[in-house]
């Protein structure tokens, strides 16, 4: 599975993609889970900070109980910060 960092949160993961590998059937939650224990910083910002973290799958926005597939590709594009 290929997962994209987007904005500010590439430069706080120092990196543009990662591939997670992961059984098809699993839920967009449980790529979260996996994420947050690998870069803490997506957890916090995630849970406690300007907002959710907005989803995409293959360049559409879900929620996180929607099941992912081999060859999915999921964006993660951090909450809007500023004012």
């Amino acid at each position: 599975m290929k997962v994209k960092f987007t904005s500010y949160l590439r430069d706080l993961i120092g990196r543009n993609d990662a591939i997670i590998k992961m059984k098809s059937g699993v839920s967009v939650d449980d790529l979260m889970k996996i994420l947050w224990e690998k870069w803490p910083i997506i957890g916090k910002m995630d849970m406690h900070g300007e907002g959710p973290i907005v989803i995409l799958l293959n360049g559409k926005p879900v929620g996180r109980s929607v099941k992912l597939n081999d060859g999915d590709e999921v964006e993660l594009i951090p909450p809007a910060t500023g004012g």
